[in-house]
């Protein structure tokens, strides 16, 4: 069983070092503009905005949102089922193929330089360790 002085030294280190600022950006990519771009760039053809939502796990209200401000960029296209008017079409546009290529581009730029900084043994030993981490932890419980 950990000790006290063993707690407090992990939690006042994980204080220090903010490991969640670690994978923010990657994750805004999974769950927003980046994982649509990505989804409709791996798919080659139009997506439903149900099936975003779908793929994404987010709600349809949020890829509404997103799509709003992806249209807005000039990312992709938008229109309305030939069959259901209900359904939304979406499409990459030659633009956001580009943005796409570019941002998948700087990330693996970034990655490379993680694997070059630390190691590939490292790094994976990192994410199997956080991996443990996120099965054994749950969020705190609160006083109510």
């Amino acid at each position: 069983m950990a000790t006290e002085a063993q707690i407090e030294r992990v939690l006042k280190r994980l204080e220090q070092v903010h490991p969640a600022n670690c994978f923010k950006r990657m994750d805004e990519v999974q769950a927003g503009i980046g994982a649509v771009l990505r989804l409709l760039y791996e798919s080659n053809e139009a997506v439903t905005a149900g099936k975003i939502s779908e793929v994404l796990g987010v709600s349809t209200a949020r890829v509404a949102v997103l799509l709003r401000k992806m249209v807005s960029k000039g990312l992709v296209t938008k229109e309305q089922g030939v069959m259901d008017a209900r359904i939304t079409i979406v499409r990459l546009t030659e633009f956001g193929m580009k943005k796409f290529k570019e941002m998948k581009d700087d990330m693996c730029e970034q990655m490379g330089m993680v694997i070059d900084a630390i190691g590939e043994e490292r790094l994976m030993e990192f994410i199997a360790i956080a991996e443990e981490i996120q099965k054994t932890i749950a969020p705190p419980r609160f006083i109510t």
